[in-house]
């Protein structure tokens, strides 16, 4: 899965009122600290240098991805590839150009871009740009109810991000299963109260936005 919906990070003054930014914090940044291949980009290591490390990390993380690297990127495996972040159809497409094999519909979420589309929005012209071809959802997913109005609007799976990461904090692998069984609990009873057997039924009627 190749995460395209944040190229840079957005305007957050809170960050920099805190300070909790890669650049001043290096500390954010472990799971590249921690990377043998990170690490041999470095002459020191980031204990040593820390300022450095940082400093490497910003060239990698502004070089983006451009489309024409996708056929690269496909010559290196087998694998199946999906593309995170896309949201209007006209990528949709092009993607199914490079020979991607699915799309994860999202907008990163993170409070990154004041104004932008909700995901949700975007979901039915992106599941009908792609024509057959596997759409995965997330953003504010955070209840069974959710996951009823992605899964009416065409999405072949939903994807939970931030519940399952506080329900970890709280209370370890016990509160992740927990708090999943209550999502899908609450799916189930979405579904029944509304009449529907089976998420096929779900998708079948579908489902549109009458208030905003």
């Amino acid at each position: 899965m190749i995460t395209l919906d944040t190229w840079i990070l957005g305007w957050r003054p809170r960050d920099l009122n805190t300070g909790s930014l890669p650049e001043l914090k290096p500390h954010c940044l472990q799971n590249y600290f921690t990377d043998d291949v990170f690490l041999q980009r470095l002459s020191k290591s980031p204990q040593d240098d820390p300022r450095a490390a940082a400093l490497e990390w910003v060239k990698v993380w502004g070089n983006s991805l451009q489309w024409e690297d996708l056929t690269w990127l496909r010559s290196l495996t087998t694998l199946p590839i999906l593309l995170k972040g896309i949201q209007h159809p006209d990528d949709v497409r092009r993607a199914k150009d490079y020979g991607v094999d699915g799309i994860f519909c999202s907008n990163h979420g993170g409070r990154q871009a004041n104004g932008g589309l909700p995901a949700l929005e975007a979901l039915p012209d992106v599941v009908k740009a792609a024509d057959g071809m596997p759409v995965l959802f997330d953003s504010g997913v955070r209840s069974g109810a959710d996951v009823a109005k992605a899964l009416a609007l065409g999405a072949t799976a939903v994807g939970l991000g931030r519940p399952y990461a506080y329900a970890l904090a709280v209370g370890g692998t016990d509160a992740v299963v927990s708090q999943l069984r209550s999502v899908l609990a609450e799916l189930d009873l979405t579904m029944a109260i509304d009449g529907y057997r089976s998420i096929a039924d779900l998708r079948a009627d579908g489902a549109i936005r009458r208030f905003r």
